[in-house]
C-alpha cells in the first residue's frame, strides 16, 4: 500500500492540440508505464485508444495512467480538450490533487484553459501550467507567460526557464538557480504568500533572503493553496525538459497528504487506512470483457480486492467486487488491496455509478461533496433504423448515459420522441458513433419538436349536441359550458354547476373525462392545454340513448368549441440562459440573442478582470436548439453557454401564426 507522500494524482488539462496526450505519453514511457513511447499520429497512444480518437486525433475520453517509478505512485490524466467533454475534465479533475493546464505556444492562453483551470481552483485543487511547442517559429517565452498571468492571475510563476524560445530551444534550468532572473524573486514572493511562519515570514520581508532549501520546504504547500500556479516548459516529442518537470513533480506536487479531502460539513476527512472505508466513483467506463468498470478514488480506509462494498441505499449486503486493479491506459494490473489518496478501479458493482460515495457493505457512507453535473445545450431526437435497433437500444444508451452524467436520454411525454441530450453536436454524435461500434445499434436523428403547451385569455362558452341514430339504439348527448382562464399551474378545472337534472349524475364524470382527453392531447396543435377551468352548467340526455361515451364526446367537443372562442394561444418553454464569452465578443453575442432570438437579457456582467463577458438571458427553447454551433462560429470557439428551463410563456401572435402553419392544426370537425 502507497504511503500518502509517494501519491501523485496528477490531470492534465487544455486546449485542443495544446499536447496533452503526447505529454502524458511522453511521461507515461520515461516512468516505466509504457514500454514504447506512444504517438497520436502514429495511433499507438497509451491514452489515445479509442476508433473515434484515433480517427479524429483527438482525445475524446479520459484515460488514467499509472505508473510506479522513483519511489513515487504516479496517476496521470489525459483530458479531452474540446469543451464540450466537460464531464471527463470534471472527473479527472476531481480525483487528482494537481491540475496542470498544457498551454501551446501557438494557441497561447484561451477562455477554455481558464475556465478549466478556474474549475481547478473552485474545486480547490492545486494547480500548474506546462508550456508546450516552445521550439516552433515565432514562439515567444515571455509573452506567453505575460498573457497567463493577466488571464489566470500573477500566481503564475516560471519555476522552470528555457535558454531560448524558438528552434534553438534546448534546455531549461530551475529559476530558483537563477537569481539574476526576475522571476527570482517573485517565485519567493508567492511562496512565502502561503507561508504559516510567522517568524520566517518577518525575516523574509526584513531581508528579502529565503534559501533553496527553505523555498523547496514551503513550496508544495504554497501550490496546494493556490498561492503559487508554478509554470513548466518542455517539448513532450523532444523529450527537452522532460526530466526536469519529473523531477519537479516528484518533489514539489501536493500529495494527498498536502490536501486533505473535506466532507459536506467541511471536516477533513481522516487519512488512516486503519479507519472505515470511504471512496467515491468519479468515472465509469464499460469494458466488452470486464463489464461495468468503475474508478474511484479512496479517500480513507483500505478497500481490498475481496470487498463487499455498498452505496447510501442501506445494501446492508452490499455487491462484491468483480476485481480490483490499476489502469494502465487500455490496460489493467490486479492489484489486492489500495488505501487513502489511491485511484483504483473495480468491476461488477452495478448498483454504484458516477459520483457515488461507498464504503464497506453495512457501514454508514459519509457525504462527499462532487461537481455539479453540467446542463445539456443540443438535443437529438433518435429513431432506431431496424426492428432488431429498436429492440436494443435502450440498455445501449442506458450504458452510454452511464458513463458520462453530461449525456442523458429522454423519452418526451409530449412529443412521444426518443431524445438523447449532450454539450454540442459532436458529444452526441461521438456517443451515437460508440452506440454503434460497442453494441451494433444505428439511429436516425433529427431535431426534437417543441413541446408547446396551450391555454386561453379570455371567457367564452362552448356547446355540443352528439347525436347518432343508425338503427336500434341511437347515442345522445348534450353540453353546455363555460370557459375561463385559470391561475398558472392550475392545469384544468373542471366545475360541475349543473342543477336541476338536466345531466344526470352518473354522466358527468363521462363529460369530464372526455374534456380532459381533448385537454391532454391539445387543440391547436400536439400539447397539453393548461390554465383552464371549465363549468359544465347546463345539457339535455335522452332516457335510452344517452351514455358515457356520448356525454364525453359532447364534453370534449363542447369544450374545443368553447376553447378556440376564448383567445387561445401556445405557451413555449422558455429556458434561462447563462452565456461566458470574450468581451470582445459580447457586442455580437448580444445582438444576436435581442434580435435574431427573442431572448431577453436579465443580467450583464464581467469576470477575470474584464476579459470575459457575462450575458444572463430568457430565449424561447425552439431558437435555441442549434445555439452551440452558432456561439462557437461568432467566437471563435471560445464562447460556452449552460441553459435550463425556467417557465412556458405566451408565443407572440406573429410567430403563432408560423409555428401552426408549419407543423399543423389538428382535431378539426370530423
Amino acid at each position: 500500500m502507497s504511503s500518502l507522500e509517494s501519491i501523485h494524482n496528477i490531470a492534465f488539462v487544455g486546449h485542443p492540440s495544446a499536447g496533452k496526450t503526447t505529454l502524458v505519453d511522453a511521461l507515461a514511457f520515461k516512468l516505466g508505464a509504457s514500454a514504447r513511447k506512444g504517438s497520436v499520429a502514429e495511433k499507438t497512444s497509451i491514452c489515445d485508444t479509442e476508433p473515434e480518437e484515433q480517427e479524429k486525433q483527438h482525445t475524446l475520453q479520459l484515460a488514467a495512467v499509472w505508473a510506479e517509478s522513483g519511489g513515487k505512485n504516479w496517476t496521470l490524466f489525459d483530458t479531452p480538450g474540446y469543451p464540450e467533454f466537460v464531464a471527463e475534465v470534471q472527473s479527472a479533475t476531481y480525483a487528482s490533487d494537481l491540475v496542470i493546464g498544457v498551454v501551446s505556444c501557438t494557441s497561447g492562453t484561451t477562455f477554455n484553459l481558464r475556465s478549466k483551470m478556474g474549475d481547478a481552483k473552485d474545486l480547490g485543487r492545486g494547480r500548474a501550467i506546462v508550456i508546450t511547442h516552445l521550439d516552433g517559429e515565432n514562439a515567444d517565452f515571455d509573452q506567453v507567460v505575460n498573457d497567463l498571468r493577466e488571464g489566470i492571475g500573477e500566481e503564475c510563476v516560471p519555476v522552470l526557464l528555457p535558454d531560448a524560445s524558438g528552434p534553438s530551444f534546448s534546455k531549461v534550468g530551475r529559476t530558483i538557480l537563477d537569481p539574476e532572473s526576475e522571476w527570482c524573486g517573485r517565485l519567493k514572493d508567492r511562496v512565502m504568500d502561503a507561508c504559516e511562519d510567522e517568524e520566517l515570514l518577518m525575516e523574509y520581508l526584513e531581508n528579502q533572503e529565503l534559501s533553496e532549501e527553505q523555498l523547496d520546504q514551503l513550496m508544495p504547500g504554497a501550490i496546494a493553496a493556490g498561492a503559487l500556479v508554478p509554470v513548466l516548459v518542455c517539448n513532450p516529442e523532444t523529450e527537452v525538459g522532460l526530466d526536469e518537470m519529473i523531477e519537479y513533480l516528484k518533489r514539489f506536487a501536493p500529495t494527498p497528504a498536502t490536501a486533505p479531502r473535506k466532507d459536506a460539513d467541511g471536516q477533513e476527512l481522516s487519512m488512516d487506512p486503519e479507519a472505515d472505508l470511504l471512496g467515491t466513483v468519479f468515472y465509469v467506463h464499460s469494458d466488452p470483457h470486464l463489464g461495468k468498470v468503475c474508478l474511484t478514488r479512496i479517500h480513507s480506509g483500505t478497500i481490498h480486492a475481496s470487498e463487499h462494498v455498498a452505496g447510501s441505499d442501506g445494501d446492508s449486503k452490499g455487491e462484491k467486487l468483480g476485481g480490483l486493479f490499476r489502469v494502465v491506459g487500455k490496460k489493467r494490473e490486479t492489484i489486492e488491496s489500495a488505501g487513502p489518496g489511491d485511484v483504483v478501479a473495480f468491476s461488477k458493482v452495478e448498483k454504484l455509478g458516477t459520483w457515488n460515495s461507498f464504503s464497506s457493505a453495512g457501514k454508514a457512507v459519509t457525504t462527499i461533496p462532487v461537481p455539479r453535473k453540467p446542463s445539456s445545450t443540443v438535443g437529438l431526437a433518435v429513431t432506431p433504423k431496424s426492428r432488431a435497433d429498436e429492440q436494443k437500444i435502450g440498455e445501449a444508451l442506458n450504458k452510454l448515459a452511464a458513463e458520462d452524467p453530461s449525456f442523458t436520454i429522454e423519452h418526451a411525454s409530449d412529443t412521444h420522441e426518443l431524445v438523447v441530450h449532450g454539450m454540442s453536436d459532436l458529444h452526441v454524435q461521438v456517443m451515437l458513433d460508440r452506440m454503434k461500434r460497442r453494441y451494433g445499434v444505428e439511429v436516425e436523428t433529427s431535431l426534437p419538436k417543441i413541446s408547446y403547451r396551450q391555454t386561453i385569455t379570455k371567457a367564452s362558452e362552448g356547446h355540443h349536441r352528439h347525436k347518432k341514430q343508425s338503427g336500434g339504439r341511437g347515442q345522445f348527448g348534450e353540453c353546455f359550458m363555460r370557459l375561463r382562464p385559470a391561475d398558472s399551474g392550475e392545469g384544468v378545472v373542471f366545475n360541475d354547476a349543473v342543477v336541476g337534472g338536466s345531466i344526470p349524475r352518473n354522466l358527468i364524470p363521462a363529460v369530464e373525462k372526455g374534456i380532459r382527453e381533448i385537454a391532454s392531447h391539445g387543440v391547436l396543435c400536439d400539447g397539453k392545454v393548461v390554465d383552464v377551468e371549465a363549468e359544465l352548467y347546463d345539457g339535455k340526455f335522452h332516457a335510452v340513448d344517452s351514455d358515457e361515451a356520448s356525454f364525453k364526446m359532447a364534453g370534449g367537443r363542447a369544450f374545443r368549441e368553447g376553447f378556440m372562442k376564448a383567445g387561445p394561444v401556445l405557451l413555449e418553454p422558455i429556458m434561462k440562459v447563462v452565456i461566458r464569452v470574450p468581451t470582445d465578443d459580447a457586442g455580437t453575442v448580444f445582438s444576436d440573442i435581442t434580435s435574431q432570438r427573442r431572448g431577453h437579457v436579465l443580467d450583464q456582467g464581467n469576470e477575470d478582470g474584464g476579459a470575459i463577458t457575462v450575458i444572463e438571458a430568457d430565449v424561447p427553447l425552439a431558437l435555441m436548439q442549434t445555439y452551440f454551433r452558432d456561439l462557437k462560429s461568432q467566437t471563435a470557439g471560445e464562447g460556452q453557454f449552460s441553459m435550463e428551463f425556467t417557465r412556458f410563456a405566451a408565443v407572440p401572435s406573429a410567430e403563432q401564426a408560423k409555428i401552426l402553419a408549419a407543423i399543423g392544426k389538428k382535431h378539426e370537425e370530423e
